[in-house]
């Protein structure tokens, strides 16, 4: 530091010590007199207070050995890199670059803690235990034991990690049992190395299903989101979707490194995709990743969809993916099936044990199999009906009702229909070939638990259903089970076969080329799938979306006028696009006119050749005076060529 002269420390001394030994003076004011005060205008510069452990011979010695410019000899100057270490600019700016490396080195520090607080998370969702999913799903958990298809070891193998090297697309109609399959499979696992994200049309809101499926959260770890994280929805779901595939890939290396199994995602409902290009656009995505994981063996992606387009899409670059086809239930399956579920249901309702629960005989239930068929999701909702033949035929009802509203035919119809009416009468000449397949279903049958059997008219059309749920149209639930089951005596039926109670009933295939032949159009198949009309499996065979649409068709297609029905709607299609390509041509007489001049000297001009249906046929002019007789028959004898027009003109 530099030290201050010793004059002016000397001087500072003495003034302290008078001012404390003498007395104070008094003066008007009570302020106490200032010996500091600088004079000016050479007033000396303010000096650093002497301290008691200041060497003053030092500060002398300092003072005699500085030349005129205030600086040290030569031989007694410090170096110039103490100096300038020991400068306050040097000061600050060691201050300030410490700093900064105090905050990169948190900033990095905290970047890295959290990339592995993500892949922690990550990694969490796919421990044993809870899973949203399938906590969901373990609400009816006993009822899924009542159905057990047969694919179902295969989906348990996969989700076991046993069928590694692949990935699975499960394909079949709605209602089949593909989402139950997954969710059976995750619950024998316990969700361990397992989890499942369902699919929306809304990308935005299945990138949320995906972050809660996999615990991220999709915020950026750089360096800037240390005092502010970017907006999640900032990048879009196509890189939100890839920045959480990236993580995933990483916790699935961990993982097969640590436990020696793949991990296992599942997709179900991919067909609510968008069918537009951002729509198709992650389901390639998805497929990008699931080709390179299954070949390195680290996790197994399943997809589930209801329709075709999926398949069409993934099936150019699927190397590694399998595909899975699910059908119906079997008549031994389903019959089997809907025992266990009555029984399950008539043991709630009735507060009974399984072995003391009595349900309805096999002839009813083979009726309800003819009903709806196989689908699972119809023989649950059935199950929990109080008449359960009642229930299956006002089902095909409203099935039909349903697809009449899509495709029903307008013969006499108007030109601005014309596309949904072709549309239409091609989708009918598909169900009319396929329904024609099959033998048509017998007569309803009186249900057994019905009494009012004795006033039978042989009429069979579907009664009010307002009148049996005393006016309130409501599908069954499990509290009114047992309304008619217990009150109404049941009717001795034929007694069947087992061969005849457990016939199956084989939907009409028709292969795609034959549909494309029968429809005449291609591009009709894709609104059909996604209207759950038809279904296209793996082998490209068009089958009725179920029985209960094959019923229905049968309905319509046996109406005798539905032929002549289907022949107009066709014919007026061709006649309304007949009229859409045919043009007018009008052929008119070549101009002419003639100029001439009347009695007072006027010109006047006679135009000749306008056509036709340019001026309509007129009679007799009654104000036309300057013709005469001549005149009239001349123009009489050319109406039948052509219409002339006399245009005067007054000059």
């Amino acid at each position: 530091m530099i030290r201050p002269p010793l004059a002016a420390a000397t001087r500072a001394l003495a003034l302290r010590a008078r001012a404390r030994t003498a007395p104070v003076p008094r003066y008007l004011h009570a302020s106490a007199m200032r010996f500091d005060v600088p004079m000016w205008p050479n007033a000396p510069m303010p000096q650093p207070p002497v301290g008691p452990d200041d060497d003053f011979s030092q500060m002398m010695k300092d003072h005699r050995n500085k030349d005129k410019s205030g600086k040290k000899p030569p031989e007694e100057r410090e170096s110039f890199w103490k100096e300038w270490s020991h400068s306050p600019g040097f000061q600050a700016a060691l201050t300030t670059v410490v700093g900064l490396i105090m905050v990169f080195g948190g900033g990095m520090g905290y970047l890295q803690w959290y990339k592995a607080h993500v892949l922690h998370r990550v990694e969490g969702a796919f421990e044993g235990g809870y899973d949203p999913a399938l906590e969901l799903g373990s609400i009816h958990s006993p009822k899924a034991e009542h159905i057990r298809r047969r694919e179902q070891p295969l989906v348990n193998a996969i989700f076991r990690g046993e069928e590694a090297g692949g990935y699975y697309l499960i394909l079949g109609p709605r209602g089949t049992g593909k989402g139950t399959m997954v969710l059976d499979a995750m619950r024998a696992v316990h969700a361990e190395g397992a989890s499942v994200c369902e699919a929306h049309p809304d990308l935005e809101v299945f990138r949320l299903r995906l972050g809660k499926a996999l615990d991220f959260d999709f915020f950026e770890d750089w360096q800037g989101s240390l005092f502010s994280r970017a907006d999640p929805r900032s990048a879009g779901p196509s890189l939100d979707v890839e920045r959480a595939m990236t993580k995933l890939e990483k916790v699935a290396l961990r993982y097969f490194k640590k436990h020696g199994r793949p991990l296992v995602l599942a997709f179900t409902n991919i067909h609510q995709f968008p069918q537009n290009e951002e729509g198709i656009a992650i389901v390639h995505q998805l497929q990008q990743r699931a080709e390179a994981w299954a070949e390195a063996g680290i996790m197994t992606m399943v997809f589930t969809s209801d329709d075709h387009w999926p398949l069409d899409k993934m099936k150019k670059n699927g190397s590694r993916m399998r595909i899975l086809s699910v059908y119906d239930l079997s008549a031994r399956e389903s019959i089997d099936a809907l025992k266990q579920m009555r029984r399950y249901e008539l043991h709630i309702a009735e507060n009974k044990p399984l072995d003391k629960v009595e349900i309805e005989p096999d002839e009813v239930l083979r009726r309800v199999y003819e009903l709806v068929g196989g689908r699972t999701s119809y023989l649950s909702r059935i199950a929990r009906a109080s008449d359960m033949i009642d229930e299956a035929e006002r089902m095909v009802l409203m099935e039909k009702g349903w697809m009449l509203s899509k495709i029903g035919l307008i013969p006499e119809m108007d030109d601005d229909v014309m596309d949904e009416q072709k549309w239409a009468s091609c989708s009918w000449l598909l169900l009319r070939h396929m329904a024609q397949r099959v033998p048509k279903l017998d007569p309803p049958m009186r249900n057994p638990n019905r009494a009012d059997d004795d006033d039978d008219d042989g009429d069979d059309e579907m009664p009010d259903p307002a009148e049996d749920n005393g006016g309130i149209n409501l599908t069954p639930s499990t509290m009114d089970v047992v309304a008619l089951h217990a009150a109404k005596p049941s009717v001795p039926l034929r007694k069947l076969t087992e061969e005849e109670l457990y016939a199956d009933i084989v939907l009409p295939r028709v292969t795609y080329d034959d549909a494309r032949r029968l429809m005449t159009r291609t591009d009709f198949f894709d609104g059909l799938d996604h209207d759950n009309i038809i279904s296209i499996d793996l082998y490209h065979d068009v089958r009725p979306e179920s029985v209960m649409i094959l019923r229905a068709a049968q309905q319509v297609t046996e109406d005798p006028d539905f032929d002549d029905m289907l022949d107009q709607t066709r014919d007026r299609v061709d006649e309304i696009e007949g009229l859409h390509r045919q043009s007018e041509l009008t052929v008119k007489e070549p101009l002419r006119a003639t100029f001439g001049h009347t009695e007072d000297g006027r010109v006047t001009v006679d135009v000749v050749g306008l056509g036709g249906s340019f001026v309509p046929a007129e009679e007799d002019d009654d104000g036309d005076d300057g013709g005469d007789d001549g005149d009239k028959d001349t123009g009489k004898e050319d109406k039948s060529a052509a219409k002339v027009v006399e245009v005067k003109r007054l000059v």
